[in-house]
């Protein structure tokens, strides 16, 4: 039987292995034979978007979600549950640097700027990873009304901003961040989910009734 400690497990192995495969997959539609593809695409500020990083943003928080739900289902008391999710989403991210390291290639003195999107979807991904578990705890939705409830949310989050608002979205954050247009947007839109994880990673903290931290 798994430790209840442990960062990967027979029931957590599957969010991660997608994560490495996807990103990948975005992977290989950025480097610069692959940039015609993004010719077709049906809508035209798709174009503006950096691949790899925009996925890697979605990705991470899909992440998240299913982190959250994972631990939901596995009843993993809510005080340790905050911090085990906190590393996980820290694993998924340290899983996917070999691709970040080969993607720096592509924009030569951007470093900050690949940093500040490292941060940002380190933020996000544990803000989905910490509201799926408050979502779907015992005390909360149940989990046939949570899952199209968190995804819709997580959707129109990610959707809505687009494309007017690039810097709001999380697809579109990375292409303000490396590219050169105004950064108008870029500090609420590392504000709403730092804040978000750090009140979520507090009420996780707090026990409830039901969860013990036994």
């Amino acid at each position: 039987m798994a430790s209840p400690d442990a960062l990967i497990d027979e029931e957590t192995l599957e969010p991660f292995l997608v994560l490495v495969l996807l990103c990948g997959v975005a992977l290989l539609f950025s480097v610069p034979w692959a940039q015609r593809v993004k010719e077709f695409s049906l809508f035209s500020f798709l174009s503006r978007l950096p691949i790899y990083f925009s996925a890697h943003a979605f990705l991470m928080g899909v992440l998240g979600l299913n982190l959250g739900a994972t631990s939901a289902a596995r009843g993993e008391p809510r005080p340790a549950a905050a911090l085990l999710l906190a590393k996980r989403v820290l694993l998924g991210q340290f899983l996917t640097l070999p691709y970040l390291l080969f993607a720096r290639s592509l924009y030569p003195g951007k470093e900050a700027a690949l940093l500040l999107i490292l941060v940002y979807t380190t933020a996000f991904s544990l803000a989905c990873a910490l509201g799926g578990r408050l979502l779907e705890g015992p005390t909360r939705v149940s989990s046939s009304r949570a899952f199209p409830l968190k995804y819709l949310a997580f959707l129109f989050y990610c959707l809505a901003p687009l494309p007017a608002l690039l810097a709001l979205s999380p697809l579109g954050l990375p292409a303000v961040l490396l590219g050169t247009q105004a950064k108008e947007g870029v500090l609420l839109s590392f504000a709403v989910p730092t804040a978000a994880a750090a009140l979520f990673f507090l009420l996780l903290r707090r026990k409830r009734g039901g969860e013990s931290s036994a």
